[in-house]
């Protein structure tokens, strides 16, 4: 039969237990995300957590006596293996007398209700202690584990260098190119295919300026009384007969 726990190993087993029921309730709260509001889910969240770590540091605290205690469960988890055989193989017995004809029927009924009591009750020792052995061993790398390292302050990024200025072309520039460019695609190439200067042809004259204050020739006689009239008038400027065109 396994041994009494001490009493520092019943105290481990207790914050082993109430580890596992903050777990518990930390992940069925994940599980009802809509039974509550979000400010009082967080809240409840925030105390098991609480709880959960405070429960581990405590624990830490019992790391030597746990380990002490896994070599204790080990050593019966090797007593219960063999007391499992034992009573496998009175079951096993048992039935074989039954088929042979040793037992009736209400020995048989007895018998081998004991001898699978006494097999059930040898396997519920075994997956205690084998359970107990894995949440031990949890603990042990609970504590061996090293905390994460905080995550080192972000260096600040080195300043970039200054990228060179693209050049600035000046707005009169830009209107003097633009002027040029579209000068050349309008006007005709300042030299003519042979290589000769392009020239303005002298068989064509050019047309003289309108003198706009010359005098106006008067051409049109008046029969009334002989006064000279512009063309374009319809009346005499002297009598103011009516002019007849020539």
């Amino acid at each position: 039969m396994a041994k009494h726990p001490s009493k520092s190993a019943a105290a481990i087993q207790r914050l082993l237990e109430e580890r596992r029921q903050y777990e518990a309730w930390l992940a069925r709260i994940k599980a009802t995300a809509d039974s509550a509001p979000e400010e009082v889910r967080t809240r409840v969240r925030a105390d098991y957590e609480a709880r959960l770590k405070a429960v581990t540091e405590e624990l830490k605290a019992h790391a030597e006596a746990a380990r002490h205690l896994v070599e204790q469960r080990k050593e019966n988890l090797l007593e219960l293996q063999k007391k499992e055989k034992a009573a496998a193989e009175r079951l096993a017995e048992t039935e074989l007398r039954h088929e042979v004809g040793e037992y009736d029927e209400a020995q048989w009924s007895q018998v081998h209700k004991d001898a699978l009591a006494d097999l059930g009750a040898v396997r519920d020792e075994l997956m205690d202690v084998e359970r107990d052995i894995k949440r031990l061993e949890e603990l042990d790398e609970l504590v061996k584990a090293k905390p994460a390292p905080a995550s080192a302050a972000r260096a600040p990024a080195p300043p970039r260098s200054p990228s060179p200025e693209k050049r600035k072309t000046p707005i009169d520039e830009l209107a003097f190119l633009k002027s040029v460019t579209d000068d050349e695609k309008n006007a005709p190439s300042p030299r003519r295919a042979s290589g000769a200067q392009y020239q303005v042809d002298q068989d064509v004259a050019p047309e003289a300026p309108v003198d706009e204050n010359a005098p106006v020739e008067k051409t049109l006689k008046c029969r009334e009384c002989g006064t000279m009239n512009v063309a374009t008038e319809w009346y005499c400027e002297n009598c103011g007969a009516e002019l007849a065109a020539l």
